[in-house]
Parts: C-alpha cells; structure tokens; sequence
C-alpha cells in the first residue's frame, strides 16, 4: 500500500529532477569558481603540513551551494568543493574530510552528498589539506499528505478507542508537531473528537475525516454490536403433560449495549435438570438478534427449567415449564380421618390429601389448587405438594348444613379430572318454626287432609334441623301422632283428619326449643252430596194453584251442600226453573204449577250422580161440599225424607 494513502504528492516529478540538475549545476559552477579565481579561502594549513603532502599548499576553499534548503527528510543535497593554492590556481581534487554539526538534521558522506535527516539547520563542514570551508544545509519539511494508521477502524459498541493522522513530506516522513483535524460523518454511530478519541455510541459504520491545510484523509469506520443482555421473547411459564413437547418455542433475543439485536451470536440451550430434549441444542441469533429453540419435557412432573446462555454475559436467562400430571398415572386419597364441623364454621382439623403415582410414589413439587362449593372457602396452605406428596388446606364450611364438597386439582383439569373430598354440616340448635306451603288450607271433612301438614324447623342460619319434637293439638278432628320428629330435611309431616263438621278447623304444633307455635287452620268441605228433603210449605200453600218449594241438600252428616244442581221434574204441570244450583245453605227454590187435572200429583228432586232424591206430592182435593153441610178438605201427602244418618262426633 502506498504509504501516503488517500493523498496526493505536492510536489511534482519535476522536482525531483529539479534536484538532480541542481547539483550538476553546483559541481560545474565549482569549477568555474576555480578557473574564475572567485570565492577563495586562504589556506590555514601549515606550509609544511602541504610540503609533506607533496602537493601545493591550499589557499583557499569553497563549497557550492553556500546555503540550500531541503523540503522532506531523505532530501539529498549534492556538495560542491572548490581549492586553490595561494596564487589563485585551482588545486587537483585530493580527500576531503566532511563532517556535519547536527546530525539529527543533515548527514555528510564522503562524496559531499548531504541527506536530510529531521528539521532544523546543520552546518556541513569540509576540509581540504587542512582548509576548511562551510555550507549552511535547511531542512524545512513541506507537509505534502496525510497517512493514517488504520485501514479501517473497527471499534465495540459503548467502548473508546484511539486512531492517528500523520501529516507527511513528499517521501512520506511524519512531521512532528503538526496535527490533523478529525470529525465523524455519522456521530450518532461514532463520535471522534479533534485528536482523534472515538467513542462508539452505536453499532453502524461512517466515515472519520482528517484534514490539515488542505490536505484530506479518510477512515471507514465500523461500530459492532456487544452482546450485553439475553431478553426473553417467549416461551417461559409453559404447561404441558409430562414428556411432551411444549407448544409454543422458547425465543431470546441477544440485545447489545444500546438495547439493539444483536446477529450471529451463538446461543446454547441447556436442560438443567438434565432431563428434556431441546431442538437445537445450540443456535445463531438471526437479524433480528433472535434465538429459537423447540423444549420437550422430561418424564416426571412437576417444574422443569432451562438455561439460556452466550459467551460474554455473566449469567444466563432461566425459563420455567411446568410438566403436569398424567391421569393414568396420578391417584389421590383423603388422609384426613373425619371432616365434620358446625355450619359455617372452620373445620377443626386442615383437609389433607396425598397425591402419588400409580406406583405409590409421591409426586413432589406438583401444581395443586383447592375450591369449594355449596358456599364455603378453602384456603390452601401452599401452591404445590410437599416432600411427601401432600396438599393441606383450611376449609371454612358454607352457612348450609348437610353434605358440602371441595375440589382438589391437580395440574391441568384437562389432564387429570378434579378430585372431590366431602365434609358433613351440622346444622345448629333450632330456632325457628314455619308451615310449608300455602296457607289456605282445606278438604272434605272427615277425611285425611290433603296435601299433609308440613312443618319446617330452622337453625339461626336458616339450615333444616332434624330430629326435633313436634308436639301436634288438634282442635276438632284427630291426628295420627301428637309427637312427630324431624326428619333429616327437618321437616315433620302431620296427617290430620279433619272433623265432621264443615267450616274452620284449627290445629296447634309446637317445636320444642321455639317459644311461638304454629297455628294451621284448614276449611272442612262437606262430603258429598248424601240426602235431600223438600222443605215443609207454610200452611194453605197446598190450596193455591202455583207451588213455591225449596229443597235442602246436606251430606252424610248433616252439613248443607252448596253449589250443586239440582233436577226438578214432573208429569203434573211445569217446573221452573228446572235445574237450580244451591245456595251457601244448600238451599234450592222453585216453582211448580201443577195443572188442573185431577188427581194425585208429584214433584220430583234429585241430583244426578249420586243417591240424594226426593219427591213431593200434592194430593187432589175433594169433592164439592153440599149446599147444606161444608166438607174438610183433604190434606196433601208428601213423602217423607230420608232418614239421616246419626252423626258421631269426632274425638280430639
């Protein structure tokens, strides 16, 4: 490589010529001097001293060019010598002797040839047979180009770094005490200040400048990303059964200083459990900085964790999954003796259930959750079995007595199904009272009410309490047991057969340990409809020609029957109206207009469906009374009723 890179040489070919011609000029201009008899030098050597030499003594001595200036170190300045003896006659050439006073700056040879060695002034001195004679050489270097010391300036992101700029002669010598001027293209990529200090700030490449006088170099430069952090993308807290293959891939990306990607950075993916596959096993980080790599699980359940490393960063970045159980190789079992509490209450004891293998080997370190049902809360003492496979918790049991559940999950609930502990509820001592169902309560009487009388006995929070007394009194009608117990529901059922008598019926329940009974009244209907008898007629109505009868309808036991038709009927005349529907009293009212024919005539009554009927019967009248002597009349006959039934009376 040209060792004046990216300049241009000042001064041209020229030049150089220039210097040659310059000292054929000096060596023919000495001899000139010589013939001329111009620029002599007495001579200072001893007469004897010139005599023993065998030759004249030397007069005078001369050198050519007195005064010359060289412009780059290895500039060669040719010397002339010129002696002549003390006549003025030009002396044959014989040795000189040439010295130089600062060989630092310009060294002799012995041909009179100076080179310049550095910059100043040095006097080059020569000696003729004794007479000497002294040139005055400069050395002023002329600044022709700049030469830097790297080709390309390579330097790691967020670190500082040095490069130079030397500016140079024509022959590419460095001139001390002259510096260049540096400044960055892209400083947001690499700043450099005026003597050249880089400092990376971010990965990228620009171009460093130096310039001096004119004179120009540049530097590509390149910033290069460090690795500095691993940043996890995904893949982390991932669920999977055991010995499967996790669904989505682990992703890191290799971030550098300034938080950007980082490309071909080899990342390696290590098990630390030593169980799992990973694919691959190593990786390169791709334009993005990104990582990837496929996770099987290992066989036992339960946390897995990989490592993430790259050379150069200190710690690796973990990830975590979880291997969860397999149905077919999990079991679980209730350890705890006995859960059974007060409703609403905390169980005395923690629920605690194991979970194994099919084996029997605890499986440790297992994801396990609790819920309850039917109202309660559960608390679990912590988030995964112990060292012996258990899972406690504190179950708080809901405000209902009777049976209430908690679940136990192991792992995934679509892996392994939930498991579920029962705990008994007792309900607490009874409080309060109350009928069930509607209020309005009836049936026919003499017969067992139906629905039945329920009661329900409560405890403060509401729950069933069974095995309760209930002392049952009835008013009218009779009851099974007058002492009924509580079932397991803490209802008490009643059967009640209600008293012959229709209307109101009451009956008293109290509940031992509830100072307020429970009053239940239920209405007796009449029985069907059993007997039917015509009302007797005031006195004289047999005499008119329209009949107006009322009819009574009335059970077995005598209680009126509303709201049944009757039918009247007759061949005697018309009845109306023919079919009545009685009244609240079991009343029905017609009219019957029995016609003239003479002769016995009857009314009947009845009610379809069943046995109740009746007749009334209007005998004829007699015959005219003679003129002389009045006759009686003759009285009308009726059927008689049926005869009631005697009606017992109820015991209570």
């Amino acid at each position: 490589m040209d060792p004046v890179a990216g300049t241009k040489i000042a001064r041209p070919l020229f030049s150089y010529l220039w210097r040659w011609a310059a000292g054929v000029v000096s060596v023919l201009a000495g001899l000139a001097s010589i013939l001329s008899d111009s620029g002599s030098i007495k001579a200072q050597l001893e007469p004897e001293k010139a005599a023993s030499e065998g030759g004249s003594a030397v007069g005078w001595v001369g050198i050519l060019p007195g005064l010359d200036t060289a412009r780059a170190v290895g500039d060669t300045i040719q010397l002339a010598v010129t002696a002549k003896d003390a006549r003025g006659n030009a002396l044959p050439g014989g040795s000189n002797v040439w010295s130089s006073t600062d060989t630092a700056v310009a060294t002799v040879d012995s041909a009179g040839t100076v080179i310049a060695r550095g910059s100043g002034t040095a006097a080059i001195t020569v000696l003729v047979r004794g007479k000497g004679a002294r040139a005055r050489v400069v050395v002023r270097q002329v600044p022709v180009a700049l030469r830097v010391t790297d080709s390309v300036f390579r330097l790691p992101e967020g670190e500082r770094g040095q490069t130079r700029a030397q500016v140079v002669d024509a022959r590419g010598h460095e001139i001390p005490d002259l510096l260049a001027r540096w400044h960055s293209a892209n400083p947001s990529v690499a700043a450099i200040d005026s003597l050249g200090t880089v400092s990376g700030t971010a990965p990228g490449q620009t171009v460093f400048t130096a310039t001096y006088e004119g004179l120009v170099a540049r530097v590509p430069a390149e910033v290069y990303p460090v690795p500095s952090s691993l940043t996890l993308l995904g893949g982390d807290g991932q669920r999977a059964l055991a010995g499967r293959r996790l669904a989505r891939a682990v992703m890191v990306q290799v971030v550098s200083r300034s938080g950007r990607p980082v490309e071909g950075v080899p990342v390696r993916f290590g098990l630390e459990d030593g169980v799992g596959t990973t694919d691959p096993q190593a990786g390169i980080s791709d334009a993005q900085g990104i990582a990837r790599a496929s996770w099987t699980l290992g066989p036992a359940a339960g946390r897995q964790t990989l490592s993430i490393s790259v050379d150069g960063l200190a710690a690796p970045t973990v990830v975590s999954a979880e291997a969860e159980p397999v149905a077919a190789n999990t079991r679980l079992a209730v350890v705890s003796e006995q859960l059974e509490g007060p409703a609403g209450s905390a169980l005395p004891e923690p629920a605690v259930v194991r979970v194994t293998d099919s084996s029997g080997v605890a499986l440790v370190d297992v994801p396990v959750s609790w819920s309850a049902e039917d109202g309660g809360s559960v608390v679990a003492a912590e988030a995964r079995t112990d060292s012996l496979g258990e899972t406690r918790a504190r179950w708080t049991l809901g405000p209902k007595s009777g049976a209430q559940r908690a679940y136990v999950q192991v792992g995934s609930a679509r892996a392994v199904p939930r498991f579920t502990v029962t705990a008994s509820a007792l309900a607490g001592r009874a409080t309060t009272s109350a009928l069930i169902g509607a209020p309005n309560r009836e049936g026919p009487v003499a017969k067992v009410l139906r629905p039945s009388v329920e009661i329900r006995v409560l405890d403060k929070a509401k729950n069933p309490v069974p095995g309760v007394a209930v002392t049952v009194v009835p008013a009218a009608g009779e009851v099974a047991d007058s002492i009924v117990t509580t079932d397991s529901t803490g209802r008490a059922v009643v059967a009640w057969t209600l008293g012959r008598k229709a209307g109101t019926q009451r009956l008293t329940a109290r509940v031992a340990g509830v100072e307020r009974p429970i009053e239940v009244s239920a209405r007796a209907r009449p029985a069907g409809p059993a007997n039917l008898a015509f009302v007797e007629p005031k006195p004289g109505t047999e005499k008119r020609a329209v009949q107006s009868l009322d009819v009574d309808l009335t059970d077995a036991y005598g209680n009126p029957v509303a709201d049944q038709p009757v039918v009247f009927s007759t061949k005697f005349g018309s009845v109306s109206p023919a079919r009545v529907m009685t009244d609240g009293k079991g009343r029905a009212h017609t009219r019957w207009t029995p016609g003239r024919k003479d002769g016995r005539r009857t009314l009947l009554a009845a009610v379809k469906g069943t046995e109740a009927k009746t007749s009334f019967v209007l005998e004829p009248p007699p015959p005219a009374p003679a003129p002389a002597s009045a006759k009686k009349e003759v009285p009308v006959r009726k059927e008689a009723p049926a005869k009631k039934p005697a009606i017992k009376r109820a015991s209570r």
